[in-house]
This record gives structure tokens, sequence and C-alpha cells, in this order.
């Protein structure tokens, strides 16, 4: 699990730190991922909490946003389990 936010670098390790978060973040300051994934609000330019759950090989399997995003019952659910 890696998160992605248009917020700076320092804004991130303080949030990591603040909620103990058990994976990597990783700053999109300027957008780049957030656009390619359609992740910003329109007109007012700044990111939608969005998850998105990936296959291995890229493609997008689920996505959450808004109020839903926050809590990540719904991103495990469409995760697949591998068995045996």
């Amino acid at each position: 699990m890696v998160g992605i936010s248009t917020d700076a670098v320092a804004t991130l390790k303080k949030f990591k730190a603040e909620f103990k978060l058990p994976f990597l973040l990783l700053s999109d300051e300027d957008g780049k991922v957030a656009d390619q994934y359609g992740g910003r609000v329109p007109l007012l330019g700044f990111a939608n909490r969005t998850t998105y759950v990936l296959d291995p090989d890229g493609t997008v399997r689920e996505i959450v946003s808004g109020s839903a995003a926050v809590d990540p019952t719904a991103a495990i659910s469409a995760c697949a389990v591998k068995k045996g």
C-alpha cells in the first residue's frame, strides 16, 4: 500500500508520524499523478480524497472517493485474496 498526496513532503512526514501510518506516503505536489487519475476537484484544483485499488498490472479494480475513502473497508474488500 502506498499513499500519494498533493501535500508537500514535510507535511506528509508530519501526517505519517501523527497517525503512525505503516505505509509509504509519496508527494505529488505538482499534481501529475492526481491529474492522471482524475483526482482533482474541477474548478477548485485541489485533490479529492480517493482510494484506488490496482491490480499488479496497473488495472484499476476499484475506486472509492469522498468520505467513503477514509474508511479502508471498501478498498480492502476489493483486493484479491491469494490462496495456497
